[in-house]
């Protein structure tokens, strides 16, 4: 089946309600996007997946097609989120990846509600309470190509000061930012669509909330640091980005850790390589 093929559900959380992109059958895998993306983001990736799971890929509050959620992006509550979504759709247990922003988001439901998580995958980030806070901070020598977003997202109010009204420049950076070959990693169709996205009145706030978050989500994460997560985790990075420091990046949150790096590709995975990325996970995925 085709990304356009997948069905789309509503599924109310409380706080929000939210847009489900689910498609296949087998196995429930749940995508979970980062920022500056949506669903979209698993547009190659999820297909394939699909010959061999149920593939839920929601637009997390904030994002895409999903409602506003007033005050609260904390990773924790997106991870309640999530539970709520896998109820609506009757799935006790299921195979979790988390994208970026989304791997946090990953993270904080295996730790949480560990007996619904079967695998986990944790892609192209590193977790609050174990180094990205330290990311976060202004090093010498940055420039255009470093991590400034991180601070300046950290203060929303600045965020949307700054950008709204510039959304595609923004993106244009970002997808520009941390990619193998230095171009724009995604089709100009789906820049199109993320700026479409990131303009409506609120989501440039909702995103930039996801960053503010991170010193909760440091704080939220601190009994990792005793109790590492137990389920089989895979983390996952780029060749060109993160993927020759998932072992520093991930050795002390989980207890049965593996790695998998994805040649030909930087941050943008699912838009440089999303051959090797599926197959990555469908391999993890397929484990006993």
């Amino acid at each position: 089946m085709t990304w356009d093929e997948f069905a789309t559900i509503r599924a109310d959380v409380g706080e929000a309600k939210l847009a489900v992109r689910v498609g296949g059958s087998g196995p429930p895998v749940v995508l979970l996007h980062g920022f500056p993306q949506h669903s979209l983001m698993w547009h190659a990736i999820a297909p394939i997946l699909a010959e061999q799971f149920t593939v839920i890929a929601p637009d997390q509050r904030g994002m895409g097609a999903s409602t506003i959620a007033e005050g609260n992006y904390s990773k924790t509550a997106l991870a309640g989120d999530l539970a709520k979504v896998l109820d609506t759709l009757g799935h006790s247990q299921a195979h979790i990846a988390g994208y970026d922003l989304g791997a946090g988001v990953a993270a904080a439901f295996a730790r949480d509600y560990p007996r619904r998580v079967r695998r986990l995958a944790v892609m192209e980030f590193v977790l609050a309470g174990f180094g990205l806070e330290q990311a976060m901070a202004p090093q010498p020598g940055w420039g255009a190509d470093s991590n400034w977003h991180f601070s300046v997202f950290a203060a929303p109010d600045v965020a949307v000061w700054l950008f709204a009204g510039r959304e595609r420049e923004l993106l244009e950076w970002f997808f520009w930012h941390e990619t193998h070959a230095g171009s724009l990693a995604v089709s100009e169709a789906h820049m199109a669509a993320y700026a479409r996205s990131l303009s409506r009145p609120g989501v440039l706030r909702a995103g930039a909330s996801y960053y503010a978050a991170i010193f909760q989500d440091a704080d939220d994460n601190a009994p990792l640091k005793k109790k590492p997560l137990a389920m089989p985790v895979l983390a996952v990075g780029g060749a060109s980005h993160a993927g020759p420091m998932l072992e520093r990046f991930w050795s002390d949150v989980a207890s049965d850790l593996t790695t998998a790096v994805i040649p030909a590709a930087g941050h943008w995975l699912g838009d440089e390589n999303p051959r090797a990325t599926a197959k990555a996970l469908a391999d993890f995925f397929s484990q006993p």
